[in-house]
């Protein structure tokens, strides 16, 4: 009678131990998971306010001592591109320089394929910003259909600040030889100021064309016209041009690869993500197991001193 009270008492202790250990091992394993990402975000996210207070800071302090850019004062250099199903691509293609040299820009080349009769041409033309959007309506109406338009914009503004503050310090460097020169009671000082005037001046005179390449690029849009005979595009009554589905299969192409390579380097830079947090999980169960045999063997030395007694 005795051992069936002592067998409950000992299957009650074995219950608790077992759901005691099962429960230390969910909360390391709970703690573990919820506490290391939380403790990652944290981090993170003190760093990144960090560098998001110290830029705000370099921002402000130099908004301070600079004046305000506005959109006009921003220096762009746009480029544009149109592609036309035209009846006749040398024809259209000579129309087009007109236009060209009546907006005052000018023709930077022009190619057409097919022999005398050409069935297809490419031509680039740089025509003012302000006129830029006249031409291109012009255009569009010498073609049967405009098959695709595209423009893009380069922010300059840096490059051009940067090239005309280095303009304004040789000059200044320029003015300074002047002076001294006049100064100069010596035939080897004035031969030696002579030598870094004429250096000085060698590098006005690059600066000021690549200051002067770098404004007629933002004071002129450059236009790609692309032009495509509609014989060309007529294959048994159906519009095929095989040349242009042949560069958009290669663009399509290069997209896939370029998806590609973007997939596999976000893949290569979240390994380490997933190593670490498979050691985490590692290290959490090996926790729990430690904890859970401690309790089993803790309750089998108790069972032995039970029944020993």
């Amino acid at each position: 009678m005795e051992g069936k009270p002592m067998n409950a008492q000992l299957s009650l202790i074995a219950n608790r131990q077992f759901w005691t250990g099962a429960a230390a091992t969910f909360v390391v394993g709970f703690l573990v998971a919820i506490g290391v990402p939380n403790l990652m975000r944290t981090h993170m996210s003190t760093s990144e306010s960090k560098r998001n207070f110290a830029m705000r800071a370099q921002v402000q302090g130099m908004d301070m001592l600079a004046p305000a850019e506005t959109d006009e004062d921003r220096k762009m250099v746009r480029t544009a591109s149109t592609d036309l199903l035209v009846k006749s691509p040398k024809e259209v293609s000579e129309k087009i320089r007109m236009l060209a040299l009546q907006a005052g820009g000018f023709l930077i080349s022009s190619e057409t394929y097919g022999g005398e009769n050409a069935s297809s041409a490419s031509l680039t033309i740089r025509v003012p910003v302000d006129r830029f959007d006249q031409i291109r309506a012009q255009i569009s109406k010498l073609g049967l259909r405009v098959e695709s338009e595209k423009l893009e914009a380069q922010d300059v503004t840096k490059q051009y600040v940067d090239l005309s503050a280095r303009f304004r310090n040789f000059r200044a460097q320029e003015a300074q030889y002047l002076g001294i020169l006049k100064q100069a009671k010596t035939v080897k000082d004035t031969v030696d100021v002579s030598d870094k005037l004429n250096e000085v001046r060698g590098q006005i005179e690059q600066q000021q064309a690549e200051f002067d390449a770098l404004s007629k690029q933002v004071a002129t849009v450059a236009v790609t016209i692309t032009l495509h005979a509609e014989s060309e595009a007529q294959v048994f009554g159906l519009h095929w041009r095989p040349l242009y589905q042949l560069k958009l299969a290669a663009r399509d192409g290069i997209d896939g690869i370029g998806d590609y390579a973007s997939a596999m380097a976000s893949f290569v830079f979240y390994v380490p993500a997933i190593l670490l947090w498979l050691v985490t999980i590692a290290v959490g169960a090996a926790v729990g197991w430690r904890i859970l045999r401690w309790s089993w063997r803790g309750l089998f030395v108790q069972l032995k001193t039970e029944s020993a007694r």
